[in-house]
């Protein structure tokens, strides 16, 4: 017996229903899978605060399958009106169709599993850097230390699963003729279910569709979290992704920040003597203080950006039984300046990299169709027209994220990677992303010695590589002793793994330590000035699961040389609260006489009042973090303010110090005005 058009429509329909419960039965059970794996302990959301993040789940989990299966029972559904051949070959396709998007959505739910545990949050827009960052290593990296074969079975189980429960009963209905609705009960029936599919695919009937600002069920991270599934946090991230395409409108910023032109946003910031938006933007240069020991010998300026070199785990060093320092523990602990309270500009590897060396809140920048303009925000600019010798030097490729060609228009003279550290040494060893770092470092006490003999002075910005999955440390490096139960209820992976980032870290720091030490032993820190932080925290080895863990999350150490001739007397405010962006102002302070230079950040060692850190880092849907003695404020757009309670935690709190609110404001004027400098120039003609 031929089946009629209707018979077809209401297979379909039975299947779309059946499919769409069963694909948000597995995404709810992935959402409480997360909760297992990664909640806190202890977690002190209220369980009204859990309830409310899987029911809004659900209603998203629910809006993902309306809208990759509804459109398919619409077009069923105008087929009605067309000859039965058209909907039966239309009802054919439904299998692969299906398929299709179950697989999909198992895969990105299995991905943002994995990708939660490592980042301590639900997928984002560094997923991108499977395609941006050295696409061979990475897939190294992700064969290296994550179960694939586990998770194609996985993958094949759960959508063979799900696909089986779809077709169940359907051939057993098919022996049976269909009851007959007749056309007032069938066209009821359409409508109800199409209504039904578009209300889902809205998330609400009422005014409003439901939208991302609905995942804030909780002021705790964690819980907030929970609320997206793997598609709908990658859909977030692919509409993250697309804001580097910065539209036309270079003030697009300024009112994403609240202020109608640069002109409010620098009264803001108490800059009255402005009366335009030129003069507003003369203000974003400044010059440095005229010294003559600057103009009469120059130093070399040293910055190493150290992969993954997150301060939390320093809370857990012991030179006895747990060295993560190595032959750095004497520079951070009296040698040179250790500043214990700075944030990173951003929480990954290149991100940061542009932060802090483009000061832009727009990331990707050079990787865009803008990344061929030159900025005048580069850190590099000041010293090339000082008459430096601008270097780059990583232990990776320097076709990674295009750095060859990106930061030479940026005012670098020379890039150098991998294979220029080979030329000098042949016997380097490394691993999946380059050389071990003790050859970067070796090159780059090299480059500065040759420099001196020429009597050139260098600027070189070092980016180191090792402390980065899959951990390994060289055949000949012997480790300190280490112990990963120090770490404690601390610890977020097995033991073994633990250990070995715990290897790569101390053996990063060790490195570095070395470098300093051959600086010191070769005359060259008397004329050096030196800084080192990390790109951003350490990942895996601990969690970082709420707002309260916002100065952990985003915690870095920064540790600053700068010799006695060049400090002449002035003290490091090592208690400041300071972030990436005050690092070059430093530099420049002390080696720059006079010298034009972006309005970036401060002087650490030069008191100011209220000194702030201020971030380009997301929390709580949005850009923009700043933190303080006064508390903190995240999502700068719309401020989320939190205050420190008594045993050192964040708290969010509606009845923020008058400090707060201020500090607050000034951070949302200081973005909007660094937001408008970038995309301004980003559009500039020609």
């Amino acid at each position: 017996m031929t089946a009629s058009r209707w018979e077809h429509w209401r297979e379909i329909n039975r299947q779309l229903w059946r499919l769409g419960l069963a694909g948000v039965a597995t995404l709810t059970l992935m959402r409480g899978l997360l909760l297992w794996m990664n909640a806190p302990t202890p977690l002190t959301a209220p369980a009204s605060d859990l309830l409310q993040a899987f029911w809004i789940g659900l209603r998203f989990d629910a809006k993902v399958m309306a809208i990759l299966m509804g459109p398919w029972l619409l077009v069923a559904t105008l087929l009605l009106a067309l000859p039965r051949v058209a909907i039966a070959a239309w009802r054919r396709l439904w299998l692969p169709w299906a398929l299709l998007c179950m697989v999909l959505v198992n895969l990105l739910s299995l991905v943002n599993h994995f990708f939660f545990s490592f980042y301590q949050g639900p997928i984002n827009s560094l997923v991108f850097g499977l395609f941006e960052d050295d696409t061979q290593a990475v897939l190294d990296t992700v064969w290296s230390d994550y179960p694939l074969l586990g998770l194609l079975v996985a993958l094949v189980g759960m959508t063979g699963a799900q696909l089986a429960w779809m077709r169940l009963g359907g051939r057993r209905e098919g022996r049976r003729a269909p009851r007959h609705l007749g056309w007032p009960r069938a066209s009821l029936l359409v409508v109800a279910t199409l209504v039904a599919l578009i209300g889902l695919g809205r998330g609400s009937l009422g005014t409003f569709p439901l939208r991302e600002m609905n995942m804030a069920v909780s002021a705790n991270a964690f819980v907030n979290d929970l609320v997206p599934s793997g598609p709908e946090a990658f859909y977030l991230a692919w509409k993250e992704r697309k804001l580097a395409n910065i539209g036309d409108d270079p003030e697009a910023g300024l009112a994403h920040y609240g202020f109608s032109s640069p002109l409010e946003a620098a009264r803001a910031l108490g800059w009255t003597e402005v009366d335009s938006a030129e003069e507003v933007l003369a203000r974003l240069t400044q010059t440095t203080p005229r010294r003559a020991v600057l103009e009469a010998a120059p130093p070399h300026v040293v910055v190493s950006l150290m992969e993954s070199w997150g301060r939390r785990p320093l809370d857990f060093d012991d030179p006895e039984h747990n060295d993560l320092l190595g032959r750095l523990r004497p520079w951070l602990e009296d040698k040179a300046d250790y500043f214990p309270h700075t944030l990173s500009s951003q929480n990954g590897t290149h991100p940061s990299l542009e932060g802090l060396l483009l000061d832009t809140p727009i990331s990707p920048l050079t990787q865009s169709r803008y990344g061929y303009r030159t900025f005048s925000t580069s850190v590099a600019l000041p010293y090339r027209r000082a008459g430096y010798r601008t270097v780059f030097l990583t232990a990776g490729s320097v076709q990674w994220r295009n750095l060859d060609d990106s930061l030479r228009r940026q005012g670098f003279d020379r890039v150098l990677g991998a294979s220029a550290i080979r030329e000098r040494f042949p016997e380097a060893t490394g691993g999946t992303w380059g050389l071990d770092d003790e050859w970067m470092f070796r090159t780059g006490a090299e480059l500065l010695e040759e420099a001196d003999a020429r009597g050139e002075k260098v600027m070189l910005v070092m980016l180191s590589i090792t402390n980065h999955p899959p951990y390994h440390i060289p055949d000949d490096y012997r480790p300190a002793p280490l112990d990963v139960s120090r770490l404690g209820e601390a610890l977020a992976v097995s033991p073994e793994l633990g250990t070995s980032i715990l290897e790569t870290y101390q053996y990063a720091n060790d490195a570095m330590g070395g470098f300093l030490d051959r600086l010191e032993s070769e005359g060259l820190l008397g004329h050096t000035l030196f800084a080192a932080t990390g790109d951003h925290n350490t990942r895996s080895i601990i969690q970082y699961p709420d707002a309260h863990d916002l100065f952990d999350q985003f915690g870095v150490p920064l540790l600053v040389w700068l010799p006695p001739r060049y400090r002449e007397g002035a003290v490091a405010q090592v208690e400041d609260w300071t972030s990436h962006r005050d690092i070059f102002p430093t530099l420049w302070a002390h080696s720059l006489s006079g010298a034009e230079v972006p309005w970036v950040g401060r002087d650490l060692y030069a008191p100011v009042e209220a000194p702030m850190a201020l971030t380009f880092n997301s929390q709580d849907g949005g850009a923009g973090l700043m933190v303080s003695d006064a508390g903190s404020a995240t999502h700068l757009a719309q401020p989320t303010l939190y205050a420190w309670q008594a045993g050192g935690a964040l708290e969010a709190t509606e009845a923020p110090s008058d400090a707060l609110r201020e500090q607050a404001r000034r951070a949302r004027a200081r973005l909007a005005l660094e937001d408008w400098r970038i995309r301004r120039e980003a559009l500039a003609d020609g």
